[in-house]
């Protein structure tokens, strides 16, 4: 059964990078492309005049055909379908993404500014989807051959591997992981107290460092061409993350569900600083 890659398209110049950006996902992963347009008529949350109602219906079925014409042309041997859905943007999306293999958004829609990082659409839309989220973002540049993983290892993390290892092996790109380990108060405490406690530190890296190759162990078996790195860093997650994605084409980072069997993912600092600051699309995987 053939999967489906979504993507939000509003004819928007972030849009528009994300519907490229999904064409070309849904070409690697073998999927059709489905391009979602979400909007409102006057009236939408009760009785509308029919004409003005209709009216509105046909140019947002204009507009998101129009989407997928531009894929169509470029992509011939791409499966692409277009809808225009009544709704706020983050619930319309999300709804068309159950069940996809991926759905991307742009970094802002309509109504954003151009010295904003992040649009409030695109953190709804992560806050309401239960499948993985690419948000495109980042300045437009050369390829740089390589993805980075932001893992966890004190946490569930195959998702993330998995996930940065399939799209590693189908773009021919390096893969770096990296786990940050998050614990400056020791070395300052170290610093300021002269406790000798840089051989604990040393062997507390260490330590991790072991536990971080265990991980990759399994799935360097399973991908034994992709290029693997690991790198272990301490200090700020945030910061190292963001200066790792100055170098990559993509960031896979792991983001957990909502409790209680509701859907959506609950970002935090870390994900949020990647998501505004990162200098390439973000790809946010729902991890339990």
């Amino acid at each position: 059964m053939q999967t489906t890659v979504v993507v939000g398209y509003d004819q928007t110049p972030s849009s528009e990078r994300a519907l490229a950006t999904a064409a070309d996902q849904a070409v690697r992963c073998g999927s059709a492309l489905a391009v979602v347009h979400a909007y409102r008529p006057p009236g939408a949350d009760g009785p509308g005049e029919p004409s003005v109602v209709a009216a509105y219906r046909k140019a947002a079925e204009e507009l998101a055909e129009s989407g997928a014409d531009r894929v169509r042309s470029s992509h011939p041997d791409l499966t692409v379908h277009a809808a225009a859905v009544v709704g706020s943007p983050a619930k319309v999306l999300a709804a068309s993404a159950h069940g996809a293999e991926l759905l991307v958004v742009g970094n802002r829609g309509r109504g954003g500014f151009p010295a904003m990082q992040l649009g409030s659409t695109s953190m709804r839309v992560l806050a309401e989807a239960c499948c993985p989220v690419l948000v495109v973002r980042g300045g437009e540049h050369a390829r740089r051959d390589r993805i980075v993983a932001a893992v966890d290892i004190d946490g569930p993390c195959d998702t993330v591997l998995r996930l940065a290892f399939e799209e590693a092996l189908r773009r021919g790109s390096a893969l770096t992981v990296i786990h940050v380990w998050d614990e400056p108060w020791v070395v300052s405490y170290d610093e300021e107290q002269g406790d000798g406690l840089a051989d604990d530190v040393a062997a507390i890296l260490a330590n991790r460092d072991e536990r971080l190759e265990a991980h990759l162990l399994e799935w360097r078996r399973r991908y034994p061409d992709v290029r693997v790195f690991r790198q272990m860093a301490t200090g700020s997650a945030a910061s190292i993350l963001v200066e790792a994605a100055e170098h990559a084409d993509l960031i896979v980072a792991g983001a957990r569900r909502h409790g209680d069997g509701e859907h959506g993912l609950r970002i935090g600092p870390v994900g949020h600083t990647l998501l505004r600051h990162a200098d390439c699309p973000v790809l946010v995987v729902p991890i339990d």
